[in-house]
């Protein structure tokens, strides 16, 4: 029998994906606690100075920074194997473009929290904000595909 070299091993082709999905459930995990530091840094300091004016930068590093961040890092590796004996995520390209979206948006709406009200220049959180919104989607929509795909 004539073996073919110029056909790659779906064995290994199966390996590299895994790996560059616990690359990014890694990478994911990293992010979450470096928010956890500076979220609780931050809350730190405004009990020490007794500025409360970054409530919305100190909350939002804890909730989306660390607790979704979390989620979205675990959840892309235990929702699809835990719960439904699935592999892996039904696409590791879009988690990553998920992962970008997501890291992107919280820091634009942090940065953008923190600019001078009076010249209007505040309201680019918004639209970071519908970034961070998009990301939120895309991983709803990546594991309805990859519970989908089950079926």
């Amino acid at each position: 029998m004539i073996e073919r070299k110029d056909r790659v091993d779906p064995s290994v082709q199966d390996r590299a994906t895994q790996d560059r999905l616990h690359r990014l459930c890694r990478r994911y995990i990293r992010v979450a606690f470096f928010y956890l530091a500076l979220g609780l840094l931050l809350g730190a300091g405004m009990l020490a100075f007794g500025n409360d004016n970054f409530q919305f930068v100190h909350t939002h590093m804890l909730l989306i920074g660390f607790v979704l961040f979390l989620i979205y890092g675990i959840g892309f590796k235990l929702i699809p194997t835990m719960f439904f004996g699935l592999p892996r995520v039904a696409s590791i390209g879009w988690a990553e473009v998920q992962f970008w979206l997501a890291n992107v948006g919280l820091a634009g709406m942090l940065v953008g929290a923190m600019m001078p009200v009076g010249l209007g220049l505040d309201r680019i959180s918004v639209l970071f904000g519908l970034v961070e919104a998009a990301a939120g989607i895309l991983f709803a929509a990546l594991m309805g595909k990859t519970i989908q795909g089950r079926s």
